[in-house]
């Protein structure tokens, strides 16, 4: 746990380094860039949930009308004399 702990710290720390190099190298073009490509990937991301999300429920249809078909199916067998 404190290995963990320490290689968090130190990842921080070094992502300070890099974010100060960054803004004395090249001022705000490169952090305003970073943002631009995150917006970007944001939005195929949610794109991408959404047709997740969309073909779930076309699973779950499928799924809900399996098992009343089930049940019906085996309805009919208890009615079989």
């Amino acid at each position: 746990m404190i290995k963990f702990v320490k290689r968090i710290i130190l990842l921080l720390i070094l992502l300070g380094i890099v974010a100060v190099y960054f803004a004395v190298t090249g001022g705000g073009s490169k952090f305003r860039w970073l943002g631009e490509q995150s917006e970007e990937a944001g939005k195929t991301i949610k794109e991408k949930l959404d047709e997740t999300a969309e073909t779930a429920d076309e699973v779950k249809e499928v799924v809900e009308k399996s098992a009343e078909g089930l049940e019906k199916i085996k309805d009919l067998k208890k009615n079989l004399p």
